[in-house]
């Protein structure tokens, strides 16, 4: 009988005890209004407000060198040649807005399907004792360039799941020379590219440039207007 009073007095105490609980914090929220600096603040705010929040570089890239072996294609110039090129480049990265560096590639040509029918029909007519006539082409051998680079916008792509990776699009210029047949000739090149910072330590470029010089050929010089297109992989000291 006394255990049994016991639980119900107990029981009486609890239901006592979370009754005056929630007269509480019903209270405690009812006297929000009463309290000015804390109405004033919360009026000040504004939900609509939009607030910007830039991440930093994740590889750093002051005072680093690249150096990077590069591949691609040159469209344009003469018509009977096609060009692919193999090389490598060199950037010093001064901040991570600008850089300065080198560029070199190593030709190879081969004749197109108009350049081989036109040799075709002059090495026929060469048999055949007949009026031909061969057409010149100055093959281009190798090109050297000095560039700056600018990289106004970077971000970060996801790499298939595996990981996050820094990203630049750049533009940038430079002058040099194009070794040709016939000698050397100016060269100039301007385009952009997207630098990829895979880690502090790698790096990946896709790069799109329009390059200007002149070959020789019977009637004299003339102007070539070239894209090349090259993609890079890359280390960083």
């Amino acid at each position: 009988m006394r255990s049994t009073l016991v639980s119900i007095n107990l029981v009486f105490v609890l239901l006592s005890f979370v009754s005056f609980a929630k007269a509480d914090i019903s209270n405690d929220f009812e006297s929000l209004g009463s309290n000015k600096k804390l109405v004033k603040r919360a009026k000040a705010y504004n939900s609509n407000r939009k607030v910007r929040i830039v991440q930093r570089r994740t590889v750093d890239r002051n005072w680093r060198l690249e150096f990077g072996v590069t591949g691609g294609l040159v469209a344009g110039g003469n018509a009977y040649l096609e060009t692919e090129h193999i090389g490598g480049l060199i950037d010093l990265h001064i901040t991570p807005r600008v850089s300065i560096g080198a560029r070199y590639n190593e030709n190879y040509n081969s004749l197109t399907a108009e350049g081989k029918d036109v040799f075709t029909r002059a090495n026929t007519a060469r048999v055949q004792n007949n009026n031909f006539d061969v057409p010149d082409v100055d093959v281009p051998l190798n090109t050297t360039l000095a560039v700056i680079s600018f990289y106004p916008l970077y971000g970060k792509v996801n790499m298939f799941d595996m990981g996050v990776a820094q990203f630049d699009v750049y533009g940038l210029a430079g002058y040099g020379q194009t070794k040709l047949e016939s000698g050397t000739s100016p060269t100039i090149t301007a385009g952009g590219g997207i630098g990829l910072w895979l880690a502090q330590h790698f790096s990946a470029r896709f790069e799109l440039r329009w390059e200007n010089y002149q070959d020789k050929v019977f009637t004299g010089s003339r102007d070539l207007n070239l894209t090349t297109a090259s993609a890079s992989i890359g280390f960083m000291l």
